[in-house]
């Protein structure tokens, strides 16, 4: 479903695209979008899994459809467009997942799935469409099927995952093959595979730098190096369908950089807790006790999350992973609070800078 057949987000996302541009292809204090983990449950059980859903963490709580129409109403007042539905695996519970998508009031942002795939056949797919799904994100790790198979640890889910993304394309919608991308592969032969046969098939191609959070909490090897960056930049001007949230989605060289989106995507715990990313546990706030507004403003008067970095924080900035993420016992569910972390000399005052946060004129 394009962005056009969805009047209320073109205006947004146009809103959006004018403020990058006047602010030099730096994405610095506009919001952008909600990454949502609705339930921790998941069928599988991935070697990398950020959220520690193959531990049992978490896996019952589930963040009321109230609370969340709430959320969707103040995340349009700041002119929010995107919305990603995580796990867990949310078509475990189709259910909740629908009910959710009313609460959202889904005409009003550009809404994305993420999910494995096992689940996703054709009527499925097709009911997610009808639901105002824009975009299904089917997480792939190998063109081999063994080695994903291993990796997500459940037999077929390579086989599942890519009829996955067919029945995405079939119904409508766009679809995203996801790949998880570390020092480990980014230059290898088995990524370039993929990379060709999503470009083959009309998918986009969406990367995930490899990030020391979760069950790869103190692997900082897995992290890319600038070979490994100098390589994706120069496999996104081959295949010209590859995007990351880093990079700038408007540059026509393909070689901008939006910076990092700590804050600018607010990621919300089934538990309310607001993070700063998926990947960064350093919580912000809850959305039981402050407004999103109020979070966010927060969030942007941290100067290491409101300053721009050409570099992912939690994927690429090896000094901020030590000093703020390599933590025993932190987690999405068990997040260290900024306001343990960082000191007023850390901090930008709203006195200081009347723009710490880009509201959007919207009603």
């Amino acid at each position: 479903m394009a962005l056009m057949q969805k009047p209320i987000v073109f205006k947004k996302f146009r809103a959006f695209h004018d403020y990058v541009k006047k602010n030099n292809g730096q994405i610095g204090t506009k919001q952008r979008g909600i990454d949502l983990n609705l339930n921790n449950a998941c069928n599988l059980r991935c070697e990398h899994c950020f959220t520690n859903s193959p531990k049992g963490d978490h896996v019952k709580p589930v963040l009321p459809a109230a609370k969340v129409a709430e959320i969707a109403d103040q995340a349009h007042e700041l002119g929010i467009f995107e919305w990603d539905l995580q796990g867990g695996e949310l078509l475990l519970r189709p259910q909740i997942l629908f009910d959710t998508l009313k609460a959202i009031k889904t005409e009003r942002f550009y809404m994305y799935l993420t999910t494995n795939g096992w689940h996703l056949d054709a009527p499925m797919a097709e009911k997610l469409s009808d639901a105002g799904i824009d975009r299904v994100s089917v997480s792939i790790d190998s063109m081999k099927p063994e080695v994903h198979d291993e990796f997500r640890g459940k037999k077929d889910s390579w086989r599942r995952a890519m009829a996955a993304l067919q029945h995405v394309q079939d119904a409508g919608m766009t679809p995203y093959l996801n790949i998880t991308v570390g020092h480990y592969n980014a230059q290898s032969e088995d990524v370039q595979q993929l990379l060709e046969y999503s470009k083959d098939h009309n998918y986009t191609t969406l990367l995930n730098v490899a990030t020391p959070a979760g069950m790869w909490q103190k692997l900082s090897d897995i992290m890319v190096d600038e070979e490994d960056k100098a390589h994706l930049i120069e496999m996104r001007k081959k295949y010209k369908n590859i995007l990351r949230n880093l990079w700038n989605p408007f540059d026509r060289n393909y070689e901008g950089v939006l910076g990092c989106n700590t804050v600018n995507r607010l990621y919300v715990t089934p538990l309310g807790d607001v993070l700063a990313c998926p990947y960064v546990h350093i919580k912000l706030g809850n959305v039981f006790e402050q407004s999103l507004q109020e979070i966010s403003e927060f969030g942007f008067s941290i100067k290491k999350f409101r300053e721009h970095s050409s570099l992912c924080l939690a994927g690429e900035d090896k000094e901020f992973v030590t000093k703020y993420m390599m933590k025993d016992g932190t987690s999405i569910f068990n997040p260290r609070h900024a306001k343990d972390i960082f000191g007023p000399e850390e901090r930008v005052l709203p006195e200081q800078d009347e723009s710490i946060i880009a509201r959007s004129s919207l009603a």
